[in-house]
């Protein structure tokens, strides 16, 4: 416990301290002989930065592309400027303002405050419909509903000219009045909260689930987590980071337009993202420095007055640039520059993961005298029937099993074996009959909702979180059933070795061989702490020797937490090796059922499933 919250907490607290004193020193040591425009640079860059690292928090995080931030960026600094500027000021700019807006007078905090609040507010209504649409990594209802939120509130706020002087005018604040920005010190205080707030969302169990539906979100609702929470959690942070960002740039900048938080400031900051790595607060951070330097450079290099320059349309250099770096690094690397790298990360590899390896017998048989248990629940499949169209991939399927117990299922390719276990998980509604764990009648429900009641399986083409560490992928699993199942499960470390997966654990799960992302698979699976595992063909692709040794492997992690077993298999010899009882499917039918002795001398097993015939049986 005490060395996770090294790794959680402490470690990423370290690490922003540092990134913010390395950001702030070098911003320093660039305006120390500079004049006011040097000055002027580093604190949009840093301003920058906040709203960088709030895009970062749900793009990052949930894989979700939005365009829509920089909108909810306009409401808030468009707010904020109404309330903060003097009533004396408004007479002259929006006498006309409604709702008596033109004699609010309040101080920027209290200003702030009703921006970053009313904002998030809003946010949430747009995460409701991101929520219906059925947004995921990668979804193209994301981009349009983001995208078109981006253009709605451009709109408002072009044409709305009794609230917002519309046009190219804007509103500006008196030079003399109360909302004056004097010193950086207020930048940097936000800043270092931001980067704080980043870096440990990712660490939190609403961040790593978040981070789990980006990487798979089927396997995410199989393991329990609920896709639509943890990316309104994302979206809501996310957008309230990105509002205290734009206050401070409207506060900064004194004026708020139109084109102030348009598409060309969306295209900046999302180069920004991209340029740096959009996975990680130190590439974020990273590509805001890159792009700020390179843009810079291109205004400065569109001053001059260069020959070779005038076939490029030299007004529009730094949004060549923009567009260039955005489109080279989709193409050539798309992670960015330093991917999910995060500072701390390596700081702790370098000073604190050097461990021996250890020796768990004694700890893992206190684990298993304190977690193994007799399991009585019941798993009843009651006269389960699907149809695809015109084709019956199940007909009247009954199937029981208990908690004490592995079962199997066998079959030909299209029995309905796969199809039954999703039926069983919530993958695929059945047209009749039911699902019962126990009392509870799980048909109906969601993927993630049977998982929190205690059913979880793997696929036969296994869906890891492969972006993840290998350590990652159990503990995720394991936060989920900490918050979601009262039965105890071994801690990460017991289940790593026990999967031999020990010294793999820092290792992508995308980097794992064949049998190993198996065994990963597995132990994932375990460590929701299900009364039932089910398990798609969990020895394919694995040679004779490595599904014998995946008996034992199944037997010992599921005693761990007391958990039965429902396994499909195409390996006769594994099916008889490990399990009690046996059911044969074919044609959507049970057309036999019983111990593997039974089932191997049945003859309407071997016509249907051994290839012979009923005469040769």
């Amino acid at each position: 416990m005490r060395h996770d919250s090294i790794r959680h907490l402490v470690f990423p607290t370290f690490g922003s301290i540092l990134l913010i004193v390395v950001l702030i020193c070098g911003g320093i040591l660039y305006t120390a002989n500079g004049d006011a425009s040097r000055d002027s640079l580093i604190t949009q860059m840093l301003i920058n930065a906040i709203i960088v690292l709030g895009i970062q928090i749900y793009i990052g995080n949930t894989g979700v592309l939005s365009f829509g931030h920089i909108g909810f960026g306009a409401i808030a600094g468009y707010t904020f400027a109404i309330c903060a500027i003097s009533p004396a000021r408004k007479m002259m700019q929006i006498p006309d303002a409604p709702f008596g807006l033109a004699n609010v007078d309040l101080t920027p905090l209290a200003s702030g405050i009703i921006a970053v609040g009313l904002t998030v507010a809003l946010a949430f209504f747009v995460g409701m419909a991101l929520s219906r649409a059925g947004v995921r990594s990668g979804a193209v209802s994301a981009v349009v509903i983001t995208l078109a939120l981006l253009f709605v509130v451009h709109e408002v706020a072009r044409n709305w000219t009794d609230l917002t002087r519309g046009g190219k005018i804007g509103l500006s604040f008196s030079p003399f009045g109360n909302a004056t920005l004097e010193g950086k010190n207020w930048i940097y205080v936000f800043l270092f909260c931001a980067v704080l707030l980043a870096r440990l969302f990712k660490e939190t169990r609403i961040g790593r689930f978040a981070q789990c539906v980006r990487e798979d979100d089927l396997a995410a609702r199989t393991m329990g987590i609920d896709p639509a929470i943890q990316q309104m959690w994302a979206l809501i942070i996310s957008v309230a980071l990105v509002s205290v960002g734009s206050t401070l740039r409207v506060f900064e900048l004194g004026s708020i337009n139109p084109r102030l938080f348009f598409f060309d400031y969306t295209l900046l900051t999302l180069t920004m993202l991209i340029v740096g790595g959009r996975n990680g607060i130190t590439g974020a951070l990273t590509g805001v420095v890159i792009i700020t330097i390179g843009s810079e450079l291109t205004r400065k290099l569109s001053e001059l007055d260069i020959v070779a320059l005038s076939w490029i349309l030299r007004e529009g250099l730094t949004d060549l640039f923009l567009g260039g770096a955005m489109l080279g690094f989709m193409i050539l690397r798309p992670a960015g520059i330093l991917g999910d790298f995060e500072f701390d990360h390596w700081l702790h590899e370098r000073f604190l993961h050097r461990q021996k390896k250890k020796t768990w017998t004694s700890k893992e048989e206190q684990i298993r005298s304190k977690v193994v248990k007799k399991n009585q629940t019941v798993l009843n499949v009651e006269g389960v029937s699907v149809n695809f169209g015109g084709f019956r991939a199940l007909g009247n399927v009954e199937l029981k099993a208990t908690g004490d117990e592995i079962v199997g299922l066998i079959g030909p390719n299209g029995a309905g074996k796969t199809t039954l276990l999703n039926v069983i998980t919530g993958l695929v509604e059945p047209d009749s009959g039911r699902v019962q764990l126990g009392e509870k009648n799980l048909t109906g429900m969601q993927p993630h909702e049977i998982a929190r009641s205690g059913l979880v399986r793997t696929f036969q083409n296994f869906r890891l979180f492969s972006d993840l560490s290998v350590r990652e992928n159990i503990e995720v699993v394991h936060l989920m059933a900490g918050k979601y199942r009262s039965a105890q499960t071994p801690d990460v470390d017991t289940l790593l070795f026990q999967a031999g997966l020990w010294e793999f654990q820092s290792l992508r799960a995308a980097g794992l061989d064949y049998g190993n992302a198996r065994r990963l698979e597995l132990a994932r699976a375990v460590a929701a702490a299900p009364d039932f595992l089910l398990l798609d063909e969990p020895t394919s692709g694995m040679d004779d020797n490595e599904s014998m040794a995946m008996i034992d492997q199944v037997r010992t992690m599921s005693s761990m937490v007391g958990s039965g077993v429902v396994v499909i298999d195409h390996d006769l010899n594994f099916i008889t090796g490990i399990c009690d009882r046996v059911y044969v499917l074919d044609q959507g039918c049970v057309i036999a059922s019983g111990t593997p002795a039974e089932i191997s001398a049945d003859p309407a097993v071997k016509v249907a499933y051994l290839g012979t015939t009923a005469e040769a049986a």
